[in-house]
């Protein structure tokens, strides 16, 4: 439990540095755009390269089930906000604007750090795989959004097939299994470059925090924290029980469901048009709340393991 304390305690430390350096106009929020892009592009692909090359993947075949499962919560949590929201008449370019962000957990920019702090290494491997489905779901939204609003096929699977943590995560995997040495320079170079991809996420998502007009979708956001927060690790417990996994897969697969909404979030807001306000309170009001759910699922972890 001491684990879990003092990661909770460093990754609010980042978070809050992140939003009273926007408050004091040290950065502003124009600066989380440069900061996403330097993690997107180069932190985050080091540190998932760097965890997989090193990684023992002879239990591969197990690995594989966690995309599976990433998938299945977003979907069956998506499906839920979607009918309540559906019967209650919301129009479309709305609905979807809360939808988006209950599909799309934060499995990388807060699952990492959490899941690096409180399992180490081994629990960081699952988490790389998991987020492997939050990428798969980003693909299928994509496809959704421009058969209801419009937009280009080639576009989307561009953008995906361009994106460096894909291909860290294939490279990584390549290369560890034909075992392929890369030198200790390289190594050395990528491992300092992954070092400062978590206390980059942290500072970049204090100040996406924005409090804002929170009040106009209170309701809604109150639907994706009950949603996505509670209800997703729930689906998450039901599906890895099923499943019969145990151990470490079984402990992050609850966790990172119990991620708040994505940073992808925005990027299909904006790209197909949905209602922004929406979306963007939906992600700030599952952060903050996700800060106490989080501490309270991982703490609850072993009582449930002890049952199951």
């Amino acid at each position: 439990m001491s684990e879990v304390i003092s990661t909770i305690i460093v990754i609010l430390f980042l978070i809050f540095l992140g939003y009273f350096l926007k408050r004091i106009e040290l950065l502003n929020i124009k600066d989380m755009e440069v900061l996403n892009k330097l993690v997107i592009n180069v932190a985050m692909p080091c540190l998932i390269f760097s965890s997989l090359y090193g990684a023992n993947l002879s239990n591969i075949t197990s690995l594989a089930i966690m995309p599976a499962i990433s998938i299945t919560v977003g979907a069956l949590s998506g499906l839920i906000v979607y009918i309540i929201l559906k019967k209650k008449k919301f129009s479309e370019k709305k609905l979807w604007g809360a939808v988006v962000p209950v599909v799309l957990g934060n499995t990388a920019f807060l699952g990492f750090p959490m899941v690096l702090g409180v399992f180490g290494q081994t629990g960081l491997l699952r988490a790389i795989f998991y987020d492997m489905g939050t990428l798969i779901m980003f693909l299928s939204l994509s496809i959704i959004l421009i058969a209801n609003f419009g937009g280009n096929f080639k576009d989307v699977f561009k953008k995906i097939l361009g994106f460096p943590v894909l291909w860290a995560f294939i490279l990584g995997i390549v290369f560890n299994i034909l075992n392929i040495p890369i030198g200790e320079i390289p190594t050395n170079i990528i491992g300092y470059l992954a070092a400062v991809a978590i206390p980059i996420i942290m500072i970049s998502l204090g100040l996406s925090l924005q409090f804002k007009g929170l009040k106009n979708n209170l309701k809604v956001a109150g639907l994706d924290v009950i949603v996505k927060l509670v209800i997703a690790p729930i689906i998450a417990l039901t599906i890895v029980t099923l499943m019969g996994l145990s151990g470490m897969e079984f402990k992050i697969a609850i966790v990172e469901a119990g991620m708040p909404s994505g940073m992808l979030t925005m990027v299909l807001a904006v790209t197909y048009g949905l209602d922004f306000n929406t979306s963007a309170d939906c992600s700030v009001v599952t952060t903050v709340f996700s800060l106490i759910t989080l501490p309270i699922l991982i703490g609850i972890l072993p009582i449930i393991t002890g049952l199951i």
